[in-house]
């Protein structure tokens, strides 16, 4: 089984319930009925290319990819002793 890389994208919507019709474009992992946007992954290869499919649709005000994979998510055990030895100084001063 080979893995595909995917792009995680924010589609905002005029209308919520309308949400149905972006499954064919990828996988949708999120929805938000009240702010109005979903979150939804599709193929790394093919981003630009459903980017531009679905900002064309009436339903959709905007399209943008998501900051996610920028966001730095792998921690050594020394960075995560160093925020444990902040927290608890600040937990000492406050006392």
């Amino acid at each position: 089984m080979e893995l595909t890389a995917r792009q995680e994208i924010i589609v905002w919507l005029t209308n919520g319930r309308l949400c149905k019709k972006l499954r064919r474009f990828g996988t949708i992992i999120y929805v938000s009925f009240k702010m109005k946007y979903v979150i939804m992954y599709v193929n790394s290869a093919q981003a630009e290319e459903k980017m531009a499919q679905i900002a064309q649709l009436a339903f959709v005000k905007d399209v943008e990819l998501s900051p996610r994979q920028d966001l730095k998510t792998d921690y050594s055990e020394e960075q995560i002793a160093n925020l444990h030895n902040i927290s608890n100084m600040e937990n000492h001063q406050c006392e």
